[in-house]
């Protein structure tokens, strides 16, 4: 957050305080899955942005991903979770596929985080399995399938070591690039 302020103070402005406790609770009983405790824990310090207003404060999350909010994050999972999988999802709520398989067209055990532009959603896997609290991409066309991080941890830590490589101009590895800021808001090429 501090180096988002100090650079990025446009994108920063959007994040919201914290979740109300209450929200989250009623999250966690409508989804009935373990949340992973960095997620929990990462609402219980920001509440993502509003990702049906927000336009043109630049993307907190590599690929173009807004982080929602507990509510919005409830509200597309109701949306999302009436189409099941119906090679996973049974109608005892169970799953036939551990964490971090393909599915389509959605699982009722994936929780929305993040919101693209483009329509996408990030996830986290909430199935049972080693892979339980990985992060799944979806598209509509696509269904679900797993994402280049392995946890909600794995994305902030990219975030924060991508954007304190831009404030010391660190070279970088190979193919990775430097976030862009411009105008005050943080964008990810």
């Amino acid at each position: 957050m501090a180096l988002l302020t100090e650079h990025a103070p446009v994108t920063a402005r959007e994040i919201r305080p914290p979740a109300p406790a209450a929200h989250l609770e009623r999250l966690r009983d409508r989804v009935g899955l373990e949340l992973p405790p960095e997620l929990s824990a990462w609402w219980a310090l920001m509440d993502g942005v509003d990702d049906q207003r927000v336009r043109g404060a630049g993307y907190l999350i590599p690929k173009g991903y807004l982080p929602l909010s507990v509510a919005r994050a409830e509200d597309e999972y109701a949306r999302q979770s009436q189409y099941p999988d119906p090679d996973c999802c049974t109608a005892e709520g169970t799953h036939r596929k551990q964490a971090g398989r393909d599915g389509f067209p959605f699982c009722a055990a994936l929780l929305p985080i993040g919101r693209a532009i483009d329509g996408g959603l990030l996830c986290v896997d909430l199935r049972s399995g080693e892979y339980h609290g990985c992060v799944m991409e979806w598209y509509a066309s696509d269904g679900i399938y797993r994402s280049d991080w392995a946890s909600v941890t794995e994305i902030l830590d990219e975030i924060a070591e991508r954007l304190d490589n831009y404030v010391h101009d660190r070279e970088l590895p190979y193919r990775e690039r430097h976030p862009d800021i411009s105008e005050g808001k943080l964008s990810w090429p």
